[in-house]
């Protein structure tokens, strides 16, 4: 069964997520917001809302992602143990293996955190130490599945930019011109293959982690009740036991990417101008970047020296997620772009000074 907007409703009623009722008394809209995958909206105005999302491409290793994360909404409902987990993810309702569908919550009045900043033109503190007491209860122990079936789910392997100067542009099948430009670059630097086999090296295979983690994967909501803002974290397909320093990686990066990203690069300027005609400035951003970490390392329980040296690490981690976020930018152009080819420059600077880039990008 394919989903679609004429046939999502019968499906939920089928699975028992619907009444009869609620398909006729009006209290029910559906929204296609397809994308990389089927995906639908549920909006109801009194009731639970859900959001359905199933595979397009029903290969093996797409039916594998949804599975891994459907494991992750399992594990987050089965026991205390794993309560650092349910805090970041919505509820799940129903995984249906057969039709590779997934469902869960709907959260209400619910934004990207791209769009919260974008909406706002600002980068509130306190929705970044929400972030980062969130990761990291969910980064401070490894995770107990001792035992567990759902530990076959997971593979423990690095992110593919880690092997990707090894191979050559073809490796991910089908892509943009500008994504086969940009891996060429990668692998014509000696610097950018030795800094990623020594990144590769140190991995440490022993907590999980989301995988994908950006901004456009957190979801900030106002909470039922008190209406205060709360924060979700979703796209749990590439979930694995891994290093949460490619998480925590991730979300630093996020700042300089969005800054980068947000300048008007033209060839008339010269390059020690281009942070001038950022939308979004790093500067503006650094008061939000340092209220994550704090709320991190407190809630990692971890500090001084190891907390530095955390931090200098993830930095090189989020340099090489950053090659990675340029790669996604790219998916469907022709050519690359210049803020691209700034984002792999900036990578590249980070990788060969992450201590700079802690202290006079991130502002830490």
């Amino acid at each position: 069964m394919i989903l679609s907007r004429s046939n999502v409703v019968h499906y939920l009623l089928e699975q028992g997520l619907l009444a009869l009722d609620s398909a006729v008394d009006g209290d029910l809209m559906v929204a296609d917001v397809t994308r990389r995958n089927r995906n639908f909206k549920i909006i109801r105005r009194n009731q639970q809302g859900y959001f359905l999302k199933q595979i397009q491409n029903w290969d093996a290793q797409t039916v594998a992602t949804l599975a891994s994360e459907a494991t992750c909404y399992r594990l987050a409902r089965s026991g205390p143990e794993f309560a650092a987990l349910s805090a970041l993810v919505p509820r799940d309702f129903l995984y249906d293996s057969q039709r590779h569908v997934l469902v869960t919550e709907l959260l209400p009045d619910n934004e990207s955190l791209s769009d919260h900043h974008r909406r706002l033109n600002a980068f509130p503190p306190d929705v970044a130490r929400l972030l980062g007491a969130l990761f990291g209860r969910f980064h401070r122990d490894p995770v107990p599945l001792g035992g567990r079936p759902e530990a076959a789910m997971f593979r423990r392997q690095p992110p593919w930019i880690l092997l990707a100067h090894q191979h050559g542009v073809n490796l991910f099948g089908a892509q943009s011109a500008a994504n086969a430009q940009l891996l060429q670059i990668v692998q014509s630097y000696p610097e950018f293959q030795r800094t990623l086999d020594e990144l590769r090296a140190d991995w440490c295979a022993d907590r999980l982690m989301h995988g994908d983690l950006k901004w456009d994967n957190c979801v900030v909501y106002r909470a039922p009740g008190n209406g205060a803002f709360a924060l979700k974290v979703v796209d749990w397909e590439l979930a694995d036991i891994g290093d949460a320093r490619w998480d925590l990686g991730a979300l630093l990066q996020a700042y300089i990417a969005f800054w980068v990203l947000s300048m008007r690069i033209s060839a008339e300027l010269l390059p020690a101008q281009f942070a001038e005609t950022a939308q979004y400035p790093i500067e503006k951003m650094q008061p939000s970047a340092r209220a994550f970490w704090q709320a991190y390392i407190e809630a990692r329980g971890i500090d001084g020296p190891a907390a530095r040296a955390l931090l200098t690490s993830s930095m090189k981690f989020g340099a090489a997620r950053m090659i990675q976020t340029a790669y996604e930018t790219m998916q469907f152009s022709p050519q690359i772009s210049a803020n691209a080819l700034c984002l792999l420059q900036v990578s590249f600077n980070v990788l060969r000074e992450p201590s700079e880039a802690v202290t006079h990008l991130i502002g830490l």
